[in-house]
């Protein structure tokens, strides 16, 4: 980090103008890089020409994400903070130069334990060549690569692992069994996955109602398999039929399958942000009852808020 961040500053004040974008690994690394760049530059004051920080990351609130689409001022220069988002989603106008320290968070499926987990590891070749393309999209440019040559020939790999090798493979299953493919340990697979993880989810399916005892695809699997979700969220949805709860269950199932993204917590606000999340923990519940809340609270401002604007247009035209 420090060395991306001293790169950042040198390119600041060396380099002709153009805008600089920094690949980090998450959100942690990026708030804590925009703060130090933030102190540092504030201690250089004048002498240095106006650096824009611009932070990217999935769970930063969309206008705050629109922030690095905005054009950079006369005399200024803009140092995009980013996830690996910004290697293939999206492309940055302006963008010059490319710090690459040569990481990304990586998820990865322990089929042993059943947890998934993101993990920081060195990105393959095909990643880096894609991060120094990036400084090239609308004009040349330059990529500072924070590791050794050696490193890239020898130590990354040609390229990265295909996600259906580090994921939970219970979905995929699924859907095949309802495509009627059966035999999946000899199935064609582009990048076959490991036979642990197909057995895993073998297990889990079977758990879930959603395979009989030969492996054969049951009523309740083939309801299952028409949600575009975690075979666990199908089955609770499914489930909740008989229950008589199907619109709160699948409201929270919606909330599940947004991932993170729900609460921001900024660096300099977190306690206020923990404070205002523990009111929704009232009345001890968990955190599916919690999101439930979230959801019904969101709904009942939009309607507060299309009511007032409906009230104001009537009012409008009535005078």
């Amino acid at each position: 980090m420090d060395a991306a961040i001293v790169t950042s500053l040198q390119i600041h004040v060396t380099q002709p103008p153009g805008d600089i974008l920094v690949f980090f690994t998450g959100q942690e690394e990026i708030e804590t890089a925009e703060e130090i760049l933030k102190h540092r530059t504030r201690g250089l004051g004048t002498k240095i020409a106006e650096l824009i920080i611009c932070p990217i990351y999935a769970n930063l609130p969309t206008e705050l994400q629109a922030k690095i689409f905005e054009p950079t001022p006369e005399g200024a220069r803009k140092v995009v903070l980013a996830t690996n988002i910004a290697e293939t989603s999206l492309t940055i106008d302006g963008i010059k130069y490319v710090i690459d320290p040569g990481f990304c968070k990586m998820k990865s499926y322990n089929p042993r334990t059943g947890m998934e987990s993101l993990l920081v590891t060195p990105i393959s070749k095909a990643s880096a060549n894609q991060r120094a393309g990036r400084s090239g999209r609308t004009g040349p440019g330059k990529c500072f690569r924070l590791y050794t040559a050696y490193n890239f020939h020898n130590d990354l790999e040609e390229n990265t692992v295909p996600e259906i090798q580090r994921t939970n493979l219970a979905n995929v299953v699924l859907t095949l069994k309802s495509l009627g493919i059966h035999d999946l340990l000899n199935f064609d697979f582009m990048d076959p996955p490991p036979a642990e993880a197909l057995l895993k989810a073998l297990e889990l399916l079977f758990a879930l109602s959603a395979l009989n005892k030969l492996g054969e695809l049951t009523k309740v699997g083939r309801r299952m398999a028409e949600f575009p979700l975690d075979p666990m969220l199908s089955k609770m949805i499914v489930a909740s039929e008989n229950f008589k709860c199907s619109d709160d269950i699948i409201s929270i199932a919606a909330m599940l399958s947004v991932g993170n993204s729900i609460f921001y917590r900024p660096k300099d606000k977190q306690v206020h942000a923990d404070n205002a999340r523990m009111n929704f923990h009232t009345g001890n519940v968990g955190d599916h009852i919690a999101l439930l809340k979230v959801l019904l609270l969101l709904t009942f401002s939009v309607l507060l808020i299309i009511n007032f604007i409906y009230m104001h247009f009537f009012l409008s035209v009535k005078r």
